[in-house]
């Protein structure tokens, strides 16, 4: 166990020595973020349905009127609203059509899921993995100091901002 904690000391100061070195840049959330695909709150199921078709993403971000996150609406969202509404209407189960007639009303402010976690943009690049992979998110928005949306991370943005780097 003493071991343990010599290694652990000897890491520590390890980090406290490479901190002071200027010459090794530190990177944030903001050097990592790309721009993402906005929805409001009151956007209909088809401006839903084709930004995500146009874009040829499987998720957006859903801002309220002054830009700050809402949450995100994603491809498996709308695929298990699908669903619900088939095993719940039994005319559209056994007619096999009509499965959009309910979801072709909804806003996004009723089908968003509330993201919990969100970067800064000077949010450390260690902190914005750990935050990213926490909950196996395939994105993670990203906002100013006035909590407005200004980019997302991926992990395609990840891998392409370490590739170059």
């Amino acid at each position: 166990m003493k071991e343990k904690k010599s290694l652990k000391k000897i890491r520590e100061d390890e980090a406290e020595l490479l901190d002071d070195v200027e010459e090794i840049p530190k990177f944030f959330a903001k050097d990592v973020m790309i721009k993402p695909v906005f929805l409001k709150k009151d956007d209909k199921t088809e401006v839903i349905l084709d930004k995500l078709r146009k874009e040829n993403i499987n998720e957006c971000i859903v801002i309220d009127e002054k830009g700050k996150f809402y949450g995100e609406i994603n491809t498996e969202d709308i695929i298990k609203l699908f669903l619900s509404q088939v095993e719940s209407e039994p005319l559209v189960k056994i007619l096999n059509v009509g499965y959009r007639r309910e979801f072709l009303y909804l806003k996004a402010k009723e089908i968003v899921n509330k993201q919990k976690n969100v970067a800064k943009t000077n949010t450390p690049i260690n902190k914005v993995i750990e935050l990213l992979y926490k909950e196996n998110s395939s994105y993670l928005p990203v906002v100013d100091e006035n909590k407005k949306v200004v980019g997302v991370v991926t992990p395609s943005s990840m891998i392409n901002f370490l590739r170059d780097k």
